[in-house]
């Protein structure tokens, strides 16, 4: 038997209709929908002094250090756009913010005795090594930007060679991580899954709402972060 035109018609439309549902509950479509959840608001309080180093800058004037590691083509500048010092405003603790490049802090030594470290994507990856590295108070990555295997990685452009990703890679040294952890990762971000994956391994806090890789969602979950190092600390 034929098919009628009539049916072809609307076979046709719930395929687009289809097609329509699965782009906008996709990330891509969700992020344009806006079901990414609220926007991070930097508080209106006083910033933090900001007192410029040769390798960065200190965020904070008292209490222990902590590291603090920026997104790819990032910077201290990056870290103020994002209202770091004014989210720090009444912190018991400062932050070491360090200059970066764009090689994943793969052959990073701190340039100070740090008790702590935060990072942000490229710097959350950064700061999960260097806890598998050595042993901190604690650890918070926000969407921290993780290769379960070597072809994604190799995408990004940001590592010399499959030996030097397989050294630093935290999902490949999630048993070495033994310091408190907290891991923060929204459901749009593409990260999200390698996150919640690494987060559930080590026994991780935070959490994994709704929020794209971008600053309103880093806004939205960074003063959690900051408690989660302070009760630590």
């Amino acid at each position: 038997m034929g098919i009628s035109r009539r049916t072809a018609l609307l076979g046709g439309a719930g395929l687009l209709g289809a097609a329509g549902i699965f782009g906008a509950t996709s990330p891509r479509g969700r992020r344009l929908l806006g079901w990414t959840g609220p926007d991070g608001v930097v508080p209106d309080v006083p910033p933090v002094p900001v007192q410029p180093m040769p390798w960065g800058a200190w965020m904070g004037v008292e209490g222990p250090a902590v590291l603090v590691l920026h997104g790819r083509g990032g910077s201290v500048q990056w870290w103020q756009d994002l209202g770091l010092p004014q989210f720090l405003n009444g912190a018991t603790f400062r932050c070491a913010v360090i200059n970066g490049g764009d090689d994943y802090w793969v052959n990073l030594t701190p340039p100070v005795p740090v008790d702590a470290a935060l990072g942000v994507s490229m710097g959350g990856f950064g700061v999960l090594d260097l806890a598998s590295r050595q042993p901190l108070k604690a650890v918070a990555a926000i969407s921290p930007a993780l290769f379960p295997a070597w072809d994604d990685a190799r995408r990004i452009d940001g590592f010399a060679s499959e030996e030097i990703w397989a050294r630093h890679e935290p999902l490949r040294h999630a048993a070495s991580i033994k310091s408190p952890a907290g891991i923060w990762c929204g459901q749009e971000d593409p990260f999200h899954d390698a996150a919640r994956d690494l987060a559930n391994e080590i026994g991780a806090a935070g959490s994994f709402d709704h929020g794209a890789h971008d600053g309103g969602y880093w806004r939205r979950v960074l003063p959690e972060a900051l408690r989660f190092i302070e009760s630590r600390l």
